[in-house]
């Protein structure tokens, strides 16, 4: 599945735990964790598959952990769906 977001909106990250995300589309205002963040960082120029995002971001992960990491990106997606702030 391909996931795009419903606008080009702004990421703010101060290099905390969490990251402020502006969606242009409803103008609302989300306080993401630094892994969405990233997930949406890797949306912001270009609709992706999972499995490119699950390849992206693993970069250094030990091949046994990939499965976790495809399941915490599938999570992530779920919520971010939930949020109106992405699209399949």
């Amino acid at each position: 599945m391909t996931w795009r977001t419903y606008s080009k909106g702004q990421l703010y990250d101060a290099n905390e735990s969490t990251v402020v995300y502006f969606d242009a589309y409803s103008g609302d205002t989300h306080l993401l964790n630094d892994f969405a963040g990233y997930v949406m960082h890797q949306l912001s120029n270009q609709p992706l598959t999972t499995e490119e995002l699950v390849n992206r971001a693993s970069q250094g992960i030990e091949p046994e952990d990939i499965p976790e990491l495809e399941k915490a990106i599938t999570g992530v997606l779920e919520e971010l769906v939930l949020l109106d702030i992405l699209k399949p």
